[in-house]
């Protein structure tokens, strides 16, 4: 009987004994779990640079949950980027057939797909954006240039991703959208939106494409002609801002153009031959460019000449004459029609001038590429990826551009930029100084860059950031418990502790009474 009792005893303190650990370790834990803070999930987004000489891939994500606001650089993120490796943007895919569609594409969407967990891909949006080699496309050939979009836009119906809306999701942008949409990008990644809200303080920026070339600024003094201004609300925020995209003037087809007037001032033999040679001033001596065709230059919207030339092929044969190339290229960019001077620059466009030194300006995509290899021999950047111009002059950059366009090809270090460095280049500074009408206190203010903060800079960002409102936010727990949840464990595990404490106190107090009275 006695030993009964003290079994019993000894099992009452036992249990009472786990009870308190119970109660203590588990409120310990259950605090600990409390200041665990969940991260949202990230929603993805796949945005589609469908441009005139190639095609890139971004991918981007951001909280679900939406908590920081829209389009903010510490929420919205670029993944990753893949170029498409084929050769040409979608505008030369033909016949525009979902095969070839998909040929065009797979390879480099399945990376993509790849880089997006499997649990939010069913919210994973998709987006391409054609720009200026499909806007000419529809103008040459709109039933391709609808067939190529149909195509893709029914092999983007069979990705396991968001596709709801195909004629918004796959569509030919305007210039303007794509010049607002990076001074967009340009402006979050340099936090001028949501930290500053100054119109006044924003970048400008300038955008060379192999199509067409685009500048959007806000002008508080000139806002611009209607046609050419979009008024925007950012973070509760008013923007005027002007952008206007020129058809024809991206660097390619500006070559075109200058080709085509080579063959039509060249004055023997006439006429002329397949595989004459034209004597080229924009490339170095002693290159020779073999095998031009005269579809390239003559089948397209933005040849303004019917072509009366038999030859299907030209041969460029480079003289290196700087001071002659300059002067065909100027001849280009035509001012001849301007009927609102001054406020005009260049093609009879309407344009705020002249741009205040004071405006932020920033240079990129082409205008990246070809500075960059300006650079690479001349020139040094202050950061990866950006190049700052207040120290420099027009007369200085001009004078960098003659010794490279002066210079024999054979003392050129060859990559796949250097046979158009000379003519890209010349092209370029003429279209700030001529077209734009840039003095060289602009040049202060002036920044030719290719990254922010590992984002690259563009349209498809800016772009991007709007299209988030297309997709619901999904909410996450900022814990892993509610308060109700914390409240109700925590009094439970305390009640636990305390119950036990109590027990196990007193039943060391019993054993030691009973022990006394013995």
């Amino acid at each position: 009987m006695i030993f009964t009792r003290l079994a019993t005893r000894q099992l009452c303190l036992l249990a009472s004994i786990f009870l308190t650990g119970v109660g203590f370790i588990g409120s310990i834990i259950l605090i600990i779990i409390w200041q665990v803070k969940l991260t949202p999930f990230r929603d993805y987004g796949v945005v589609i640079d469908a441009g005139s000489s190639h095609s890139e891939i971004y991918l981007y994500s951001w909280p679900s949950d939406k908590s920081d606001g829209i389009g903010l650089t510490s929420t919205v993120k670029q993944e990753n980027a893949w170029p498409v490796p084929n050769v040409g943007g979608i505008s030369g895919i033909s016949p525009g057939t979902v095969d070839t569609i998909t040929n065009y594409f797979q390879s480099t969407i399945q990376m993509c797909l790849n880089a997006i967990p499997n649990t939010r891909k069913s919210r994973t949006l998709i987006f391409l954006g054609a720009t200026a080699g499909m806007r000419l496309l529809n103008i040459e050939n709109p039933t391709l240039s609808n067939n190529i979009l149909q195509s893709i836009r029914t092999y983007f119906s069979q990705l396991p991703l968001l596709f709801i809306q195909p004629e918004i999701q796959v569509r030919i942008i305007s210039g303007s959208e794509e010049g607002l949409s990076g001074w967009i990008t340009a402006n979050i990644l340099y936090k001028q939106l949501y930290l500053n809200n100054k119109p006044s303080e924003t970048y400008g920026i300038m955008d060379m494409g192999g199509a067409s070339t685009q500048i959007s600024f806000i002008d508080e003094n000139d806002p611009g002609h209607p046609s050419d201004v979009a008024t925007m609300n950012l973070f509760n925020t008013d923007y005027k801002v002007y952008s206007h995209s020129y058809l024809c003037y991206g660097q390619d087809q500006l070559r075109y153009a200058y080709w085509r007037n080579l063959i039509y001032n060249t004055t023997s033999p006439t006429p002329l031959t397949d595989f004459t040679m034209i004597n080229d001033p924009c490339l170095q001596s002693n290159y020779t460019l073999y095998n031009v065709s005269q579809s390239l230059l003559f089948n397209n919207a933005c040849s303004k000449q019917n072509s009366t030339i038999n030859s299907i092929y030209f041969n460029f044969v480079g003289t290196g004459n700087y001071n002659l190339c300059y002067e065909k290229i100027r001849f280009l960019i035509d001012k001849t029609n301007c009927t609102q001077i001054p406020t005009c620059s260049f093609n009879n466009v309407y344009q705020p001038i002249p741009i205040s030194s004071s405006n932020k300006l920033v240079g990129i995509s082409s205008f990246y590429n070809t500075f960059n290899t300006l650079a690479g021999d001349q020139l040094t950047s202050l950061s990866t990826g950006i190049y700052s111009l207040n120290s420099f002059n027009f007369t200085y950059i001009n004078s960098i551009i003659s010794k490279v366009c002066n210079t024999p090809w054979s003392g050129i270090n060859v990559d796949g930029f250097r046979q158009y460095l000379c003519l890209h280049s010349t092209y370029h500074w003429l279209l700030l100084q001529y077209g734009y009408n840039f003095t060289d206190a602009n040049l202060n203010n002036l920044q030719i860059v290719q990254k922010i903060d590992g984002n690259d800079i563009g349209w498809t960002l800016g772009y991007m950031i709007n299209q988030t409102n297309y997709i619901d936010k999904e909410l996450r727990p900022f814990r892993m418990l509610t308060v109700a949840e914390f409240g109700g464990l925590l009094f439970m595990f305390l009640f636990l502790f305390l119950i036990g404490t109590i027990v196990t106190i007193f039943i060391i107090w019993f054993r030691r009474s009973i022990a006394r009275k013995y």
